[in-house]
Parts: structure tokens; C-alpha cells; sequence
């Protein structure tokens, strides 16, 4: 018997590359030096960015995190005028509630105020975009409101 057809064997194809990183992968190109990716440069450059990542995660929440204003104290020398962003309730512990109000002061910075101790009265009375004035020392709260009057709520704290 004769021996069977074999089609002749194609030339090899070229070798892909990446639009960004060129020949950085693999193969056998003649110009430009050759990378190591496995000597100890690497290996540095792997444990500084790790390192890096980490302390990023600790530190930055931190860092980016908003003053909340909680005590007793802290809100009464606290000086209101803005308007109302947000309106929450954080009852993750539903023996402690937390009643947080987000006010944009018209200078553009925002203050958030945590109601836990306060009495919820103040917080139902309130809603998005009312504006809030208050000066420091004081408790009351003049609310402007565009269906009502003006109203000025005291804000009570509970023993």
C-alpha cells in the first residue's frame, strides 16, 4: 500500500502581542533587553505593594471617616446653618438606636449628628429639605420650612 496524504506543515504564527506591554510576556523577540520577573526586584516590589495595601486598610477609613457628633456637649457648642442631607436610623442594636441627621452647612461642609440620647421628638419633626439654623450654646432649633412657618424645636436630651 502507498502511504497516506499528509498536508504539507504551515509556517508558525506570529506571536500575539498586547497593546500596552508589547513583548513584556514571553517570546523570543531580538530587540530590547529582557525583563526578570522572578529576581529579587520583583519580589520587593510584591511585598512593598502588599505592605502598602495593607496599611492603606487600616489607616485610611480612618482618615476618611466623618467627625460625628454625639454627646450631649459636642452638640450644644455646635453652630447649625445649613440644610438637612440625609435623615437615617441605625438600629443594628435594637436596644440602641441611632438617629443620624447629615446637615450641609452653607460654607459647603457637612456635620453629622447622631441623636441616640436625644429625644426622638426632635428627629420625627424634621425632614430633607428643611434648613437648620442654631448657634452654639443653645438647643434650639429655628426650622425653615417651605409649606409652615418658621418653627423653633428644642431639642431635649433624655436622662
Amino acid at each position: 500500500m502507498s502511504q497516506a496524504y499528509t498536508p504539507p506543515r504551515r509556517p508558525p504564527r506570529k506571536k500575539l502581542k498586547m497593546p500596552l506591554f508589547g513583548n513584556m510576556v514571553g517570546g523570543n523577540s531580538g530587540s530590547g533587553e529582557k525583563v526578570d520577573w522572578g529576581g529579587k526586584n520583583f519580589t520587593k516590589l510584591v511585598f512593598i505593594v502588599g505592605t502598602l495595601g495593607l496599611m492603606a486598610q487600616l489607616f485610611l477609613p480612618n482618615l476618611w471617616a466623618e467627625k460625628m457628633y454625639d454627646s450631649q456637649s459636642e452638640i450644644l457648642d455646635l453652630d447649625l446653618d445649613g440644610s438637612i442631607r440625609k435623615k437615617y436610623t441605625d438600629a443594628t442594636n435594637p436596644n440602641e438606636i441611632h438617629y443620624i441627621l447629615v446637615v450641609k452647612q452653607k460654607d459647603g461642609t457637612r456635620r453629622k449628628l447622631d441623636l441616640h440620647i436625644a429625644d426622638p421628638v426632635f428627629f420625627d419633626q424634621v425632614a430633607v429639605p428643611q434648613r437648620l439654623k442654631k448657634t452654639a450654646g443653645s438647643l434650639d432649633v429655628l426650622i425653615t420650612r417651605f409649606s409652615k412657618p418658621d418653627t423653633t424645636i428644642k431639642i431635649r436630651f433624655l436622662p
